[in-house]
C-alpha cells in the first residue's frame, strides 16, 4: 500500500533566542516612551520637568541593554537572527535620537 508521509518534518534546528525577544521588547518600550515624551514636550513648548530627563536616561539604559542583548544573540549558533536585527535597528534609532536630544540640550 501507498503510505502518506508524516507531517512532522523538521527542516531546521534553529530557535528564537530569548535575548533577541528581550532586545525587541526593551527597544520598543524605549521607543514608545521616547515618542510619548516628545509629544508631551511639544505640547508644553519645551518647558518640561526633571522627570522627563530622568525618563530619557532610563530609555538610554533600556536601549543600551537591548543592544547588548542583540549583540549577544549574534554569537549564538542555530538561532534566528531576524529578531535580533529588528532589536538592533530600533535600539540604534533610540540611541541616535537620545544623543541628538542631549546634544541640543548642551548647545542651547
Amino acid at each position: 500500500m501507498f503510505k502518506l508521509p508524516s507531517a512532522n518534518y523538521k527542516f531546521t534546528d534553529k530557535r528564537v533566542s530569548p535575548f533577541s525577544v528581550m532586545s525587541v521588547v526593551l527597544s520598543l518600550i524605549s521607543f514608545v516612551a521616547l515618542l510619548v515624551m516628545l509629544i508631551m514636550s511639544y505640547n508644553l513648548a519645551g518647558e518640561v520637568a526633571m522627570k522627563m530627563g530622568m525618563s530619557t536616561f532610563l530609555c538610554l539604559i533600556f536601549s543600551l541593554t537591548a543592544l547588548v542583548f542583540s549583540i549577544l544573540t549574534y554569537f549564538k549558533k542555530n538561532v534566528y537572527h531576524i529578531i535580533s536585527h529588528v532589536g538592533t535597528v530600533i535600539s540604534i534609532i533610540n540611541l541616535v535620537y537620545i544623543m541628538y536630544i542631549y546634544g541640543v540640550g548642551m548647545i542651547g
